[in-house]
């Protein structure tokens, strides 16, 4: 696009929870979200999120990444599964989640994987499970620990249950019929690897957000017949930007 001059643009001050104004609104306008410290910035058809988030502090960087932001803001979550698995090969563990509604916050997802013998990681999407198979109920913890908030990530119960996970061992993997959909990476893991981060160096790089209202399946897969110790880490935090 060619370089554009904003010479009219506004500048707003509003709360997370408020509906951004867009009527008469210049393009190149800016919001500041006072209880966040969120910067907007309006293109001329919707507000867009620019540069990182700022907190005034006194004994460090004023330069708060997002996802550190989302932690004191009580939206970020984490989960965890570990199972040691029998001397067999090609022996699973998984943990399934589904992701929000769409017209919720989207789910900006760090999958970490650990063994203790060789094996494969795999992240699939858009599986196909059987309702109510494996572990239902299984807790989500909020990272800010005195925060209320809870996660939109609900388990495979005939009723989902938001703020859970479901955590699968092989026989329940094999008893729901499970079916990768698509593989969004997969990878091998030396003996003894890990935890290693399904993306690149950094948080950025390792970062998936995920589909909305979608069944997701994180696993690990026994390469040889060894009685392998899976962990399965997942960090995620919840925000709107779409």
């Amino acid at each position: 696009m060619a370089v554009t001059q904003v010479r009219s643009g506004q500048k707003f001050h509003c709360l997370k929870a408020d509906t951004k104004p867009t009527t008469n609104v210049p393009t190149g306008s800016q919001l500041l979200e006072t209880d966040t410290g969120g910067i907007w910035e309006y293109n001329g058809a919707a507000w867009v999120p620019i540069g990182p988030v700022v907190e005034r502090m006194t004994l460090a960087s004023p330069v708060v990444l997002y996802p550190h932001h989302e932690i004191h803001g009580g939206s970020s979550f984490t989960a965890h599964y570990s199972l040691t698995t029998a001397a067999t090969n090609a022996h699973r563990t998984g943990i399934f989640i589904k992701t929000g509604l769409n017209t919720g916050p989207l789910c900006h997802m760090v999958a970490e994987f650990s063994c203790s013998h060789a094996a494969v990681y795999s992240i699939n999407e858009g599986v196909t499970f059987d309702v109510n198979e494996g572990t239902n109920g299984q807790p989500i913890y909020n990272r800010y620990r005195d925060s209320t908030k809870v996660s939109t990530v609900s388990d495979n119960a005939t009723a989902p249950v938001a703020n859970k996970i479901c955590t699968l061992t092989e026989a329940e993997i094999a008893a729901g019929n499970f079916a990768a959909g698509t593989v969004l990476r997969s990878a091998p893991m030396v003996a003894g690897g890990g935890p290693k981060a399904a993306g690149g160096d950094a948080r950025g790089e390792q970062e998936y957000i995920l589909k909305a209202n979608t069944k997701y399946i994180f696993m690990i897969t026994n390469v040889g017949n060894n009685a392998n110790t899976h962990h399965i880490l997942l960090d995620w935090y919840e925000h709107t930007n779409r």
